[in-house]
């Protein structure tokens, strides 16, 4: 074990440490990176002629500065990496979006309902939020979405079945007291399609004429996401 420290500076410790071999203390001392007391180290010495010895590190259970250093990057890359996902949220340039992707977002009374969209068919995996969730929930379930959209599997679904996954009574019921949304992208471009009740009151419509286009190169996350929300926000609903 380390027998003492003598000072601890910006070029690390002194390390001071004495060993017995055959009845004969040797001595050393020698500067250490990374150790501090109660560290173990390992010293090689020649049997044959002892007073050669000398001290190596092969182990020890304190942190290297190599260690350090490389921990220190990883925490510097990951504050980067949330400064940049959290002022993305609110003010930032729009994510990296690949391929092509799609979700449908319903807006009930109380909650937001994210479908996932293969091509043109809906299917699992289905996420909910809160009506009064943060935008940060919202961008991230929605990413969600989208990727799964790309990368997942798609699974076949009878429209009762999708309607019972959506945790609603029938699609009747969703139609009449909803608002919805379709959002797309490839790796240019989002949309936003509304929908509008339809005119027998029976379903609902695309609403061509609110439709949103944004260039993903330009475009600001923070008004993809606000514009999403007040277009489910159009008329109120009624569960």
């Amino acid at each position: 074990m380390i027998s003492n420290i003598g000072y601890i500076g910006n070029s690390g410790p002194i390390i001071h440490y004495n060993f017995t071999v055959n009845g004969v203390t040797y001595k050393g001392g020698m500067h250490a990176n990374g150790f501090a007391v109660g560290d173990s180290i390992g010293v090689v010495y020649q049997k044959d002629n002892p007073e050669n010895n000398m001290t190596v590190f092969e182990y020890y259970d304190g942190p290297s500065y190599g260690s350090v250093a490389i921990f220190v990057i990883a925490a510097i890359v990951l504050a980067i990496y949330r400064w940049r996902k959290i002022n993305r949220k609110y003010n930032d340039s729009c994510p990296e979006l690949d391929g092509t992707g799609r979700c449908r977002i319903y807006r009930i009374d109380k909650e937001y309902i994210f479908v996932t969209v293969y091509n043109v068919t809906a299917s699992l995996p289905i996420k909910f939020l809160p009506i009064d969730c943060g935008n940060g929930e919202f961008e991230n379930t929605l990413m969600e979405i989208f990727h799964a959209s790309l990368y997942g599997k798609y699974v076949e679904m009878k429209n009762a079945e999708l309607i019972k996954a959506m945790k609603q009574r029938s699609w009747r019921q969703l139609y009449q007291h909803s608002t919805g949304v379709l959002l797309k992208h490839d790796s240019r471009t989002l949309e936003i399609l509304p929908t509008r009740k339809s005119t027998d009151g029976k379903g609902l419509d695309w609403d061509y004429d609110r439709a949103l286009s944004f260039d993903l190169d330009g475009a600001s996350w923070k008004d993809i996401i606000n514009s999403t929300r007040k277009l489910l926000e159009h008329h109120e609903t009624d569960r």
